[in-house]
């Protein structure tokens, strides 16, 4: 498998992997939640055509994930409640079941706890790989230990140590004074982006927790995605999680490439 980052972040996610099948190269993009004119500059970067990718995986109805879904001419995958919500044409995944996408690919599907209804995450499978993917989650329930995933892409979006500081000291702060009423607006804006963090998306804590409940004897590497602008470190989670598993570990960057 080859693994193309065009973004990685909350303000687009989109990516291709290439899966040799039967001796043929087989693309397929997960999430497209970039504009259409990004994703055939990044494509171009990169000496692909948008009419190699043969079909298209998308894990939920946010906009950052699905923004070209309706725009790209090829077979779309995702939730029933994830189509139903994006309001595109393609094809249901049903949980828990392998679905076949294209010839030699199957995904199954299994549910993540997000803050959107339909919100999946893909367990997929070659003839000769296996890969898993997660983006945007809190956790998930899913007993995946019977795959032995050659690849893992997962949700790292923030440092706990450091959105859980914040946020006590952003409670401190307004328990203790009498904020002007600007203030406390301002102060309420904070702890409520920092306790939908902690409550949609992933830590690096999360990230090795969940990672903990994968069979993992076969992997070659791990991708961590979706980081933060504000609260990651990429360094001490790439090194954290490589130094906890020994297993090779990238970052997927904010406006593409792997590193």
């Amino acid at each position: 498998m080859k693994a193309e980052c065009l973004a990685s972040s909350s303000s687009g996610n989109c990516f291709i992997l290439t899966f040799d099948i039967d001796g043929m190269p087989t693309r397929i993009m997960v999430e497209c939640g970039i504009s259409m004119s990004e994703i055939y500059e990044k494509l171009n970067e990169r000496g692909i055509l948008l009419s190699s990718i043969k079909a298209c995986l998308i894990t939920h109805a946010h906009q950052d994930h699905c923004k070209s879904a309706s725009k790209l001419n090829m077979p779309i995958f995702a939730s029933k409640g994830t189509l139903e919500q994006i309001k595109c044409k393609g094809r249901e995944l049903i949980p828990l079941t392998p679905n076949r996408v294209l010839n030699g690919l199957f995904v199954m599907p299994f549910e993540v706890e997000h803050d959107i209804d339909g919100s999946i995450g893909f367990v997929i499978k070659t003839k000769e790989e296996c890969v898993i993917f997660v983006n945007d989650h809190k956790r998930w329930t899913a007993n995946l230990s019977n795959f032995k995933p050659d690849y893992v892409f997962i949700e790292c979006n923030y440092d706990h140590t450091m959105v859980y500081a914040q946020l006590n000291e952003l409670k401190k702060y307004k328990n203790n004074n009498e904020l002007e009423d600007a203030v406390l607006k301002e102060t309420n804006i904070k702890i409520a982006q920092h306790e939908r963090n902690i409550n949609s998306h992933c830590s690096l804590h999360g990230t090795i927790r969940g990672l903990e409940k994968l069979n993992l004897t076969n992997c070659k590497a791990i991708f961590l995605m979706h980081l933060s602008d504000r609260y990651a470190n990429e360094y001490k989670m790439k090194n954290e999680v490589q130094l906890r598993f020994g297993i090779r570990t990238y970052v997927c960057g904010r406006k593409g490439y792997i590193k």
